[in-house]
């Protein structure tokens, strides 16, 4: 085990605003203070990690961070996983998580990547999972909900205009309900001895529904509708852990007073606009906060 720097940045990674390299030096020191307790304890039943298994979607894959390691995946290793990774040393680390996958990608091809259910065996001791986001459509959504907020920010203009376009989402909640503990019971089934971590969601707006600046121009209301959808998706994964003896890591008050209306300084999420590959996901320090959250859950 290698714990007396558990998270630092490495070459090549740079923060660009002097603000945020602050910020950066600060989440470090938080995280290095708190890992005596949790290196006492150990990161897992086993005493350390040697097999780890990375599964997940655009936020788990560190989706606009840079340097990518996999470009098709819009994978980085500034990605909670890495970091991880990076913090445990284990003899075998797979990433397979990749930008767009739903709960579908565990098991089907995406594009030239494998299921990410191939990347199991039996000796994997620890895995972590965030998946869930994209088989709600929650891009489309967003694009969406940008459009409607253009127009005016009274209202629920994107929740009206998706429900005409026949987007039921109550239906899609339904499906995912059984997809998420199929899924962990597969992932139980292919690694019978490891810790299976379900990473949960951030909430990317304010929680007062407060609208935002020029860079989220969503409607109060529709702020309101997308942070009580992601509050319903982190209780279902939260609900689907504890059901099929996983364990859940929730995000969403780690992010609270760091959403993407905040001014940039104090920014975990980045803003919609201007539109990035890493609009509305987390940024490096947002993944640094989230492999600590990780990390000490493992440390219980």
């Amino acid at each position: 085990m290698h714990h007396s720097r558990p998270f630092s940045l490495r070459r090549g990674q740079r923060v660009t605003t002097t603000a945020a390299a602050v910020a950066l030096t600060a989440t470090a020191s938080l995280l290095l203070s708190g890992a005596g307790s949790a290196e006492a304890a150990g990161p897992s039943r086993q005493g350390s990690v040697q097999r780890y298994v990375a599964l997940g979607d655009s936020y788990a894959a560190g989706t606009g961070l840079s340097p990518q390691t996999n470009a098709e995946c819009k994978r980085s290793s500034g990605s909670y996983p890495s970091w991880l990774a990076e913090t445990y040393k284990p003899t075998v680390f797979k990433d397979v998580t990749c930008s767009g996958a739903t709960t579908r990608s565990l098991w089907n091809k995406q594009g030239s990547a494998a299921p990410q259910i191939a990347a199991l065996t039996k000796d994997t001791d620890l895995v972590t999972v965030t998946l869930g986001g994209n088989d709600l459509g929650f891009s489309d959504v967003l694009t969406t909900c940008v459009l409607a907020g253009l127009s005016t920010k009274e209202g629920t203009p994107c929740r009206d205009a998706l429900l005409s376009s026949g987007k039921n989402l109550d239906a899609d909640f339904a499906k995912l309900s059984t997809r998420v503990p199929d899924m962990l019971t597969d992932i139980k089934r292919r690694s019978p001895e490891a810790r299976v971590v379900v990473v949960g969601y951030p909430n990317l707006f304010p929680a007062d529904g407060s609208t935002c600046g020029s860079s989220v121009p969503l409607a109060k209301g529709d702020i309101t509708w997308l942070n009580q959808a992601t509050n319903r998706l982190n209780l279902l994964l939260e609900m689907a852990a504890y059901t099929k003896q996983a364990e859940f890591v929730d995000t969403s008050a780690l992010f609270r007073g760091k959403d993407m209306c905040r001014p940039s300084s104090e920014q975990w999420i980045n803003p919609l606009l201007p539109q990035t590959p890493g609009s509305a996901h987390p940024n490096l320090v947002g993944h640094l906060m989230v492999a600590h959250q990780v990390y000490k859950r493992l440390g219980e």
